[in-house]
């Protein structure tokens, strides 16, 4: 059972003022809340009831190159706005 002396220390840590009715309420509430909690963790369970969707693996892709370097840089170049000696040309950032 949770104490004021509780609800008090969590306040400060919070650091949140309560008056004395809301830690009053909420020692009351916390003490309902921590109650249900600790109904729920005496529930037994095991690993083997946790139902499985299926063997766990990771898809990962093969290692390979999937484009030739350079292959769109003509494009690119094509249909930029401004390009300069085959660069494409952009404002400057800095």
């Amino acid at each position: 059972m949770l104490k004021r002396d509780d609800i008090e220390h969590l306040a400060l840590l919070a650091r949140i003022s309560l008056s004395k009715e809301e830690k009053d309420e909420f020692t009351i509430e916390l003490d309902s809340v921590l109650s249900y909690v600790g109904e729920i963790a005496t529930v037994a369970t095991e690993a083997d009831a946790i139902p499985r969707a299926g063997e766990l693996r990771n898809r990962m892709r093969e290692d390979v190159e999937p484009y030739a370097g350079g292959g769109w840089s003509a494009a690119i170049i094509e249909n930029a706005p401004d390009v300069e000696d085959g660069y494409v040309k952009v404002k400057q950032i800095f």
